[in-house]
């Protein structure tokens, strides 16, 4: 009940924009793996709204990010799907990586005793940039592979901009500082004493376990981060973070519903 309807209509907004610079980032992860062309950003933006939808929807948070590698693989020409999927792959690291740099900064920038929040921001950065340094090593293992996966190996693309590949970076973080923001706007109408850098302390953490395939959307997972890190960060009451976790958790719901509403439109338009 505290939470006003502005406040959540401003993190839904932000989700939006996030949606947004998301399409832009993997429109530039496509032409750092040597895509042949690419989607529109309108069209990138679109699919990545209906991704929203599955990852919200469904168990897993895993099944958007596979319909976007499929069903954007002709620009890979010969390479398909693999190398739509491993791009996708790729960004999801990505996201993760802005994540857990968003955590150390708060670390940084604490005023207050953050615990062991270092060690897992150490954990996540090294994890998503191993994540991405599989890749290469992907295509070097394949003539050592069985028959079948080497023909999987071998179309996993090659990285071929380094510099399209930061831009995609800088991309994430802006990405994830969207979430924190949302996430902020969230906590600030609960508990008036949270500032931004409090808040760089719990929400990145929090949003790192929607990128693990073990609830839908990561809720219960989320909330339990906000639970544990509210209380022993910042003495805000148990109940009182659930509820800013499950306020955030409806914002992604809301864009994850006008994905799935444009899915609809996709399917009444081929209908007809």
């Amino acid at each position: 009940e505290r939470i006003s309807a502005g406040a959540l209509a401003l993190a839904i907004a932000l989700g939006g924009a996030l949606g947004v610079v998301a399409a832009a980032r993997w429109r530039v992860l496509l032409a750092a793996y040597g895509a042949e062309s690419r989607p529109s950003l309108a069209h990138a933006t679109r699919l990545y709204f209906i991704a929203f939808f599955y990852n919200n929807y469904l168990p897993g948070a895993v099944a958007g990010d596979v319909v976007r590698g499929v069903v954007t693989r002709e620009v890979f020409g010969a390479r398909g799907a693999t190398a739509g999927l491993a791009v996708v792959l790729v960004e999801r690291a990505l996201g993760l990586f802005a994540l857990f740099v968003l955590l150390a900064i708060g670390v940084a920038l604490a005023s207050t005793t953050t615990g062991g929040l270092w060690i897992w921001s150490a954990i996540g950065i090294a994890g998503s940039v191993a994540l991405v340094l599989a890749l290469p090593l992907a295509r070097r293992i394949a003539p050592k592979l069985p028959r079948r996966a080497r023909a999987i190996a071998e179309r996993v693309p090659e990285l071929s901009s380094a510099p399209a590949f930061a831009v995609a970076a800088v991309y994430s973080i802006a990405t994830q500082l969207f979430v924190t923001l949302a996430g902020w706007v969230l906590l600030r109408a609960i508990a008036p004493s949270v500032d931004f850098g409090a808040a760089l302390l719990v929400v990145p953490l929090a949003a790192a376990t929607t990128f693990l395939p073990i609830t839908v959307g990561g809720a219960g997972a989320r909330e339990a981060v906000y639970a544990a890190l509210g209380a022993s960060l910042f003495h805000i009451a148990k109940d009182d973070a659930v509820a800013a976790s499950v306020a955030l958790g409806r914002a992604h719901l809301a864009n994850g519903a006008l994905g799935g509403l444009l899915q609809l439109a996709d399917r009444r338009r081929v209908a007809r």
